[in-house]
C-alpha cells in the first residue's frame, strides 16, 4: 500500500511539473516581442503588394538562459499567420518553419540544415550555390514564409572578415528571393551581433531587440511576480516572508546572472524539490541546495547563503578547482 502510495505521489508531482513547464510568465518586453513579430507579418502583406519594407530580418539577442526561445515558442503559437493551414489540394502549408542551426556550421551546412527540416535531401557534392538556390526553390514551393533560426551564433563558424562577408551575403540573399516575401528571425547569443556590425546593408535589412539580463531594484517587480505566480499560484505552495525581501530577490536575480529564463527555472526547481520532500512552504534552503548542487560551488561561495553574495560571480563557481588543477601540473 506505502509503494501505491508513493507511486501516485510521484505521478502528481510530475503531472504538476509538466503543467508548470508548459506554462508561460510574460514579462513586460513581451508586448514589444509581440509588436515586433506583428511587424514582420504585417510587412508580408506589403511585400506581396509591392510597398513593403525592407526590414525582413529580426535579431533576438541575449546571453543563454535569457528566455528568447521559449518567448519565441509562445509568441509562434499565438499568432494566426504562422500556424498550419489546409491549401486547395488538401495538403498542409506550414508558413513557419524554426531549426537549430548545427555546430560546427558553414553556410553550407546552415544550407543543408534547413533542406533537412524541410525533408527534401541533398547531397554533399552540391556547391554553396546551388544548395541555396534549392533552399529558395523549396521555401517558395512549400509556402514557407517565415524562417526561424535559433542558437544562430552558430553561423559565425570562423571569425575572418571573409567568412562573416560570405554568411552576411546569404542572409541578404533569403530576404532577396524573386517573388517571394521570406521574413527571417534569427535568435542566440550576443556574439550575433557581429553578424550586424561592418555590414550597414544587413542591418538596414533588420530589426534588432535585446534581451537584457534583469538587476535590482528596477525589476524587483518581475522577479517577485514570478515566484508568486509559480510558488502560490501554480504549484499551491506558500512563500515564507525571507522570500519576499529584497535581499532575497536580489541574490534570486544574482545567482541566474539576471537571466529571465533561469530565475523561473531556478524558482520551479526550489517548488519540485519541496514536493518531493512532502513539504509545503519554499524557503530559501530549497534554493541554496540547488545551487550549490547545480553550480558545484564551495558552501562560502553560495550566493543564497555568503554574507558578501553581491561579490560572488556565479560564473566562477569552479575557480578553485581550476586554480588548483593548474598547481598540480
Amino acid at each position: 500500500m506505502e509503494n501505491a502510495t508513493n507511486v501516485i505521489a510521484f505521478d502528481a508531482i510530475t503531472d504538476k511539473k509538466a503543467e508548470v513547464y508548459s506554462g508561460y510568465i510574460e514579462h513586460a518586453r513581451d508586448t514589444r516581442l509581440g509588436t515586433m513579430l506583428r511587424d514582420l507579418v504585417e510587412n508580408v502583406e506589403a511585400c506581396r503588394r509591392g510597398v513593403g519594407s525592407r526590414r525582413r530580418a529580426l535579431f533576438l539577442i541575449g546571453a543563454s538562459g535569457s528566455g528568447k526561445s521559449f518567448a519565441l515558442r509562445h509568441h509562434f503559437s499565438r499568432i494566426p499567420e504562422f500556424q498550419p493551414w489546409k491549401n486547395e489540394f488538401g495538403e498542409t502549408v506550414r508558413p513557419l518553419l524554426s531549426i537549430e542551426a548545427p555546430k560546427p556550421c558553414t553556410t553550407k551546412d546552415f544550407a543543408m540544415a534547413i533542406l533537412d527540416a524541410i525533408g527534401v535531401p541533398s547531397k554533399a557534392k552540391m556547391t554553396e550555390g546551388q544548395l541555396f538556390a534549392t533552399v529558395k526553390a523549396q521555401l517558395r514551393e512549400r509556402g514557407i514564409i517565415y524562417l526561424h533560426v535559433d542558437e544562430a551564433q552558430h553561423l559565425l563558424r570562423h571569425s575572418s572578415s571573409r567568412a562573416i562577408l560570405d554568411l552576411q551575403d546569404r542572409l541578404k540573399s533569403l530576404m532577396q528571393i524573386e517573388d517571394w516575401p521570406l521574413h527571417t528571425i534569427y535568435s542566440g547569443m550576443p556574439e550575433l551581433a557581429e553578424l550586424l556590425t561592418g555590414d550597414q546593408q544587413l542591418a538596414n535589412r533588420s530589426m534588432v531587440m535585446r534581451f537584457i539580463p534583469l538587476s535590482l531594484p528596477g525589476d524587483k517587480a518581475s522577479i517577485a511576480q514570478v515566484l508568486a505566480d509559480i510558488v502560490e499560484g501554480k504549484c499551491g505552495l506558500n512563500l515564507t516572508d525571507e522570500l519576499r525581501t529584497d535581499d532575497f530577490l536580489g541574490r534570486l536575480c544574482a545567482a541566474n546572472s539576471g537571466c529571465y529564463g533561469k530565475i523561473i527555472e531556478a524558482v520551479q526547481a526550489a517548488c519540485f524539490l519541496v514536493m518531493h520532500k512532502g513539504k509545503g512552504t519554499v524557503d530559501r534552503r530549497a534554493f541554496a541546495h540547488n545551487y550549490q548542487r547545480d553550480s558545484g560551488c564551495l558552501p562560502s561561495d553560495n550566493v543564497f547563503t555568503a554574507a558578501r553574495w553581491s561579490e560572488i560571480d556565479p560564473g566562477n563557481a569552479l575557480a578553485d578547482l581550476a586554480t588548483a588543477g593548474k598547481g598540480g601540473k
